[in-house]
């Protein structure tokens, strides 16, 4: 063959070279491709959001918290929902806690993602006679407690607030059977004032005031002073001036009653002694003035308890005026008036279906 390969040969290493290339493409082009990173096949985790709870103690004793909810996630935040059920859209929002407890929070993102974070107060301060309670739609006119811690409706009302410390409150003839109290919201100052420690009396004596046509009874200063009422017609508008008048948040009126008078009586008495058997405080010069006109009667906010106006109350006295009468039931009447120089300690009874000009009422206000 001299060195040269045949035709026959190099056909046949064509023909196995075109084979094993064929071969080979077919190999390669069988196997799986290598998957790609594309960010549409990774999944990604959805981002939670954070929520932070911060505390603020106010003035009037609540606890201010400020809820604040931030996400990495580009959605950003949708709402936060308040311990109360109220849903905030915002990422922002404010809670007023008032009493002590833990309160729970949420925040939802616009992704759908959420996170619950509690917070607990323990801030907030027990009832004190040094903290009154100021009711709702009232404001406070004076905030010294020792001069006289006075609130006031939008109508013009006022109350002072009568510290008890001891949460019990004082009855001067509470050893005297043939007195009692049973009427129901003496019960219930009683009840009030051991959780509260104190209570709101009337800084006027009660007057006359028409609202949207009805006559109702207020405690306003400068007014004529309502008298020549029965002791049944007083107690029922003492009791239902507060209702008449839109006072809510659980907050009650009525007649003052024996607790009451003695209580804001001794309590004068700290400052003014011997008050409670005086003469020198009230007007007895023959004419009733309007509520709170007498000024040497404006001890630590009250007005006119010595003098001006005598005043029902819803203490019974009990007495047996011969065997054949039997027992007859009385309403007593506290203090003085322009024309009858007793003290403000004094009382006497009176059937509750008489009248004079000189004899009143004063309202108490209580939670």
């Amino acid at each position: 063959m001299g060195g040269k390969f045949s035709p026959i040969i190099i056909i046949v290493l064509l023909v196995i070279v075109v084979v094993m290339g064929l071969l080979t493409f077919s190999i390669l082009s069988g196997l799986p491709s290598k998957p790609t990173q594309n960010s549409t096949d990774i999944p990604i985790e959805a981002i939670a959001p954070v929520l932070t709870l911060d505390k603020k103690v106010n003035s009037d004793g609540t606890v201010t918290i400020t809820a604040t909810a931030s996400t990495d996630d580009v959605d950003g935040i949708n709402s936060i929902k308040l311990p109360d059920g109220n849903v905030v859209s915002d990422s922002t929002a404010e809670y007023i806690a008032e009493e002590n407890k833990k309160y729970e929070f949420s925040v939802r993102g616009n992704n759908g993602q959420e996170t619950i974070l509690e917070i607990e107060v323990s801030e907030i301060e027990g009832p004190s006679s040094t903290k009154p309670y100021v009711p709702e739609g009232f404001d406070i006119v004076s905030n010294e407690i020792e001069n006289g811690f006075i609130i006031a409706d939008e109508y013009g009302n006022q109350y002072v607030w009568v510290p008890v410390p001891s949460g019990r409150l004082k009855r001067n003839t509470d050893l005297n059977v043939s007195y009692s109290e049973n009427n129901a919201s003496a019960a219930a100052l009683v009840n009030s004032v051991a959780k509260y420690y104190g209570f709101y009396i009337g800084r006027f004596e009660a007057s006359e005031y028409e609202l949207d046509g009805k006559k109702v009874a207020a405690s306003m200063m400068g007014k004529t002073p309502w008298t020549d009422i029965t002791c049944e017609d007083a107690t029922e508008y003492a009791a239902n001036s507060g209702k008449d008048f839109g006072y809510t948040d659980d907050t009650h009126t009525s007649i003052i009653n024996s607790y009451a008078w003695d209580t804001a009586v001794a309590w004068i008495e700290e400052q003014y002694p011997e008050y409670s058997s005086s003469t020198q405080y009230g007007n007895y010069d023959g004419m009733i003035l309007p509520t709170g006109m007498t000024e040497k009667d404006r001890l630590r906010g009250i007005c006119d308890l010595s003098g001006n106006v005598r005043e029902w109350t819803s203490e019974v006295f009990i007495t047996k005026e011969s065997s054949s009468s039997g027992n007859i039931t009385y309403k007593v009447v506290r203090g003085g008036g322009a024309r009858l120089s007793r003290t403000p300690s004094s009382h006497i009874g009176y059937q509750e279906n008489t009248t004079e000009l000189y004899r009143g009422f004063r309202m108490i206000l209580y939670k």
